[in-house]
């Protein structure tokens, strides 16, 4: 009897039986030991793809880094927007001081005395300081290195001046 298959011969004294449970338990070994090598090939093609996959994410991430650090596009990198200049500044802080002190002239016509605070008046300037006085009072601002002080015995068109004009021509 030849055995092509690889297996070695048997025994002398072994019996067909014996022979045949051989060879099928030499055929299951053979057989798990091609799917453990089918599973490890299987693992090997899966790990490729894999580093394949992290190598084109990476590359893409490295080349997405140079072009934001290079072009610096104003998407990702605002322009800061310039400082008001000194002019524009006091005239934002003027219309500031001139809306607390409506709010005070207000709460002056509604309950005939000036409120012990801009909170009361319903003014909310954190930049302003107010001075009540027994007919009058006056409002302190500081804010951008522009000081300002408003006295109510002064119109209040006056000291807001041209203010309304500077505002709207700093957009043009």
């Amino acid at each position: 009897m030849s055995h092509s298959t690889g297996s070695p011969p048997p025994p002398p004294n072994t019996t067909p039986e014996k022979q045949a449970l051989l060879e099928a338990y030499d055929t299951v070994l053979r057989t798990q030991a091609d799917e453990a090598e089918a599973r490890r090939a299987a693992a090997r093609r899966r790990q490729s793809g894999s580093r394949l996959l992290l190598l084109v994410c990476v590359t893409i991430a490295l080349f997405v880094c140079v072009y934001l650090y290079v072009e610096r596009p104003e998407w990702v990198f605002p322009v800061p927007p310039t400082p008001e200049s000194l002019i524009v500044r006091e005239a934002s802080l003027r219309i500031n001081v001139a809306n607390a002190a409506q709010h005070v002239e207000l709460y002056r016509q509604r309950t005939g005395r000036l409120p012990a605070t801009l909170t009361d008046a319903g003014a909310h300037e954190s930049a302003l300081e107010y001075e009540p006085g027994t007919t009058g009072y006056r409002l302190h601002a500081d804010m951008d290195g522009v000081r300002l002080t408003y006295d109510s015995s002064e119109p209040l068109a006056r000291f807001v001046g041209s203010s309304f004009k500077i505002i709207t021509r700093r957009s043009k």
